[in-house]
């Protein structure tokens, strides 16, 4: 796979109009402030009563792979947002928690599989702004997933709530919906999701092409040119989308 010779760790992206950045977690106290606002948000949900000392480390083994990415949106020196991806691989998946049978057997399908998963907002963002945040995240999220990872599937969890607005915007399909996640701290459903990277929407690759054009075009040695598509179309009959900077 060819890639870019610019490493996303050092890298941010700005949306336009907006007052944060999106990136790569960089130090211990982001990482920190990840936990604490994964911890917030679920609380102020209803789902958890607050935990000693205000954090929540759902994925210890995750946080310390080499194979995921940890993405903090920033406010000046401020988290606000967060989401990760992680690579399938020794340390498995975030879904092999709760979702095992139904994520090994998308395995042997055979596809590279990646998993979204943490991802949350500040709660003193709410309604439009925190949607917005959220979009930010997401469209980071699938360019590390493409640059990085090369994937052909992403796999999420979420609340059952949140399953309608998935799987318009980015086309999800429901895998499995379990009414409560035993052995857990939260008292709320989950519904599994596929993210096929072959059927994401146009308006979404578009939304890609907007954000890498932004982050990769006039980066110096190693940048690509203006005008370059980052991320295509499928092409007619299914078959995978493909990128002009990445190619499988």
């Amino acid at each position: 796979m060819d890639t870019l010779p610019i490493a996303l760790d050092v890298l941010g992206y700005r949306p336009p109009g907006k007052a944060y950045t999106v990136r790569e977690a960089q130090t211990i106290r982001e990482l920190d402030e990840v936990h604490r606002i994964t911890h917030d948000s679920i609380v102020e949900a209803g789902y958890m009563p607050p935990q000693n000392g205000g954090r929540i480390i759902s994925y210890p083994e995750l946080d310390s792979s080499p194979r995921t990415t940890i993405l903090v949106a920033m406010e000046g020196r401020r988290v606000i947002g967060t989401n990760s991806i992680t690579a399938d691989g020794p340390f498995g998946l975030h879904t092999d928690r709760h979702f095992r049978a139904e994520t090994d057997v998308i395995r042997r399908e055979g596809r590279r599989l990646v998993s979204s998963f943490r991802i949350a907002t500040d709660p003193s963002w709410t309604g439009r702004r925190s949607f917005a945040l959220v979009q930010d995240l997401v469209k980071w999220s699938l360019v590390v997933a493409i640059h990085k990872y090369d994937f052909e599937t992403i796999l999420c969890t979420f609340n059952p709530k949140h399953e309608t607005v998935y799987e318009r915007w980015l086309a999800a399909r429901t895998v499995r919906v379990i009414e409560a996640m035993e052995d857990d701290r939260i008292a709320a459903g989950a519904v599994m999701m596929r993210i096929d990277r072959e059927r994401l929407p146009e308006t979404v690759l578009r939304e890609v092409n907007a954000v890498a054009q932004a982050v990769f075009v006039d980066r110096g040695p190693g940048s690509i040119a203006a005008g370059t598509e980052f991320f295509t179309p499928p092409r007619e009959g299914g078959a995978p989308a493909t990128s002009s900077v990445l190619r499988p």
